[in-house]
C-alpha cells in the first residue's frame, strides 16, 4: 500500500474462483468489541462521504482479514471445525494483543486504517495458516504472502485520480489504542459491492474457547 497511488481502480472484479453465491472460509478480526476503532473508521469515512467512486463499508461489516482458508464448497464441515479447534489450541496461551489503529493507508482499490505493530499480530495469522496446513495439507493452504493488518474504510468502485481521496482522508487523521482478544472464522461471500458473512467459530486469545 505504498507509495501513494496516482489513480484509483475498481475493486469489484471477480478474483480467480470467485463468483456470485460462492463462499469462502476466512479468518477475520472483527470490531464488535472495539468501539474506539469503529469510531476512528467512522471519522475517516465521514471525510470521504459524498466522494464519487467510493463504497463506504457499513459498520457491521468492518473487519481485519487475517487469513483466507479456502472455498467453502471445497472444505467439509468436519475440516472447518478441525481448523477452528487447531487455531484455538494454538492461541490458548496467547494474551490479547495491544495495537494502535490510526495510520491511513492507500491502495488503488481501497482506503484503509492500519493496525500496528505487525509483529505482535503476526502469530494470529500464523496460527490460522498452520491450522489450514495441518488439516487440509500444504497443497491446499494459501499462505497469502505479506500481510499488512488493516480495516478497510472504503473500497474504490471506479477508475479515477487518487489525489482528491488522499487529500480528503488527510483531514481525518486520528489514532486509538485497542486490545485484540479474539478472531473469528466466517463463511463469507460478496454481495454487490460488499462482503458479508456468517460466523462459524470464535476463538478467544488466552483461553481457546469458542462460544
Amino acid at each position: 500500500m505504498s507509495p501513494l497511488p496516482e489513480r484509483m481502480a475498481n475493486h469489484w472484479w471477480w478474483r480467480p474462483g470467485c463468483r456470485p453465491g460462492r463462499r469462502q472460509y476466512v479468518w477475520h478480526i472483527l470490531l464488535d468489541d472495539q468501539p474506539a476503532a469503529r469510531a476512528a473508521v467512522r471519522k475517516l469515512q465521514a471525510a470521504l462521504t459524498g466522494m464519487a467512486g467510493l463504497d463506504l463499508v457499513p459498520e457491521r461489516w468492518l473487519h481485519m482479514t487475517t487469513h483466507i482458508v479456502g472455498f467453502a464448497d471445497e472444505i467439509s464441515d468436519a475440516d472447518a471445525k478441525a481448523i477452528a479447534d487447531t487455531v484455538a489450541d494454538s492461541l490458548q496461551a496467547m494474551a490479547p494483543v495491544p495495537v494502535t489503529f490510526g495510520r491511513t493507508l492507500f491502495h488503488p482499490e481501497a482506503v484503509v486504517l492500519a493496525a500496528r505493530p505487525i509483529p505482535a499480530l503476526a502469530p494470529i495469522r500464523e496460527a490460522a495458516y498452520r491450522s489450514a496446513v495441518q488439516v487440509l495439507g500444504a497443497g491446499r493452504a494459501d499462505g497469502g504472502g505479506d500481510w499488512v493488518p488493516h480495516v478497510t474504510a472504503a473500497y474504490s468502485n471506479a477508475e479515477g485520480p487518487a489525489q482528491p481521496v488522499i487529500e480528503a482522508a488527510a483531514e481525518a487523521a486520528t489514532t486509538c489504542d485497542a486490545a485484540i482478544g479474539q478472531v473469528h472464522l466466517v463463511a463469507q461471500e460478496r454481495i454487490g459491492h460488499s462482503y458479508r458473512w456468517e460466523r462459524v467459530a470464535a476463538v478467544h486469545l488466552g483461553d481457546g474457547t469458542r462460544p
